[in-house]
């Protein structure tokens, strides 16, 4: 399920465009933190997660979609600023992003990480094949 920055590369290279999404930044007071999508207009088939500031050891993702539905993805491993992503396929025909929930571990950072979001649209000319989002 979660790719590594690899197929992120693949993708920007083959003509594909990573839209922002949302950001949010991190605190050593809580272990968990929330993402809007920012972005509702779209249809998307790819995500990915950018980190700056530093490290983050994240525990897992849940991606709430407009649909009301959800989906979990575990992630156990430590994203760094330092180019190391995480991107992410979204199962389906394309999906409608509402917001994605972040579970980390707290560190004492010596400064506030933040998490950026982006997104790769599904392509327009499949628009018939996206799930209804009702």
């Amino acid at each position: 399920m979660l790719l590594t920055s690899g197929f992120a590369d693949s993708l920007s290279a083959s003509g594909q465009f990573w839209d922002f999404l949302g950001y949010t930044h991190v605190d050593g007071r809580l272990d968990h933190g929330e993402i809007q999508i920012t972005r509702r207009n779209g249809v998307f088939q790819t995500i990915q997660l950018r980190v700056s500031g530093d490290a983050i050891f994240f525990d897992r993702l849940i991606i709430h979609f407009g649909n009301r539905t959800s989906e979990e993805f575990a992630v156990s491993d430590r994203i760094s600023p330092e180019g190391k992503s995480y991107v992410i396929d979204l199962r389906g025909k394309g999906r409608v992003l509402e917001s994605v929930e972040l579970w980390y571990y707290k560190e004492a950072w010596a400064h506030n990480p933040r998490v950026s979001l982006y997104g790769v649209q599904w392509p327009k000319n499949h628009g018939q094949n996206v799930e209804q989002e009702q």
